[in-house]
């Protein structure tokens, strides 16, 4: 321990030095706060184009998912219609995306209307991926070509998200 250090002291404290210096000094702290700010929306040009790259090639991933599914057998007609409905919404929220996407200026962020129209798209076809992969893995069919095609779209998505500012 250095410098000079009191601890509950009742009474009087005295210091004397032999002919040198007494000195004392404040305990310094130093905190270091990092902020990480998350800005959503295209840094570059490049990051729009890719991403309007991504969302074409996941809707054409879901196409084929789509068609797999509708060739499926084993899986229940009822069940394969809900599915191939689901699949249709997906497709055409992922163009609407796209489309307003193409339109957005770089280094800025979104407007709250478009920022919530395009995540909640992105947002629902990863909702849809997990709950088509449930499905999936009962079928011995489906889940060798649909089940890559739903993790290869499940990576895509996940990129597509993050060129847009999207954790």
């Amino acid at each position: 321990m250095s410098g000079i250090n009191f601890s509950n002291v009742s009474g009087n404290v005295s210091i004397q030095s032999g002919g040198g210096d007494i000195v004392g000094g404040d305990k310094v702290t130093t905190t270091t706060t990092t902020t990480t700010t998350t800005t959503i929306g295209f840094q570059q040009e490049q990051d729009k184009q890719q991403f309007v790259e991504q969302v074409e090639e996941l809707r054409k991933q879901l196409r084929a998912i789509k068609s797999d599914i509708e060739d499926a057998e084993e899986v229940d007609e009822d069940q394969r219609d809900e599915l191939t409905m689901q699949l249709m919404q997906q497709i055409k929220a992922l163009k609407t995306a796209k489309e307003e996407a193409a339109k957005l200026p770089t280094q800025q962020q979104p407007s709250k209307d478009k920022q919530q129209a395009i995540e909640g798209s992105l947002k629902a076809v990863g909702v849809f991926l997990d709950d088509a992969a449930k499905i999936v893995d009962k079928t011995s069919h489906l889940a060798d070509r649909t089940g890559v095609l739903l993790k290869k779209s499940g990576s895509l998505l996940l990129s597509t998200r993050h060129l847009f500012g999207l954790p």
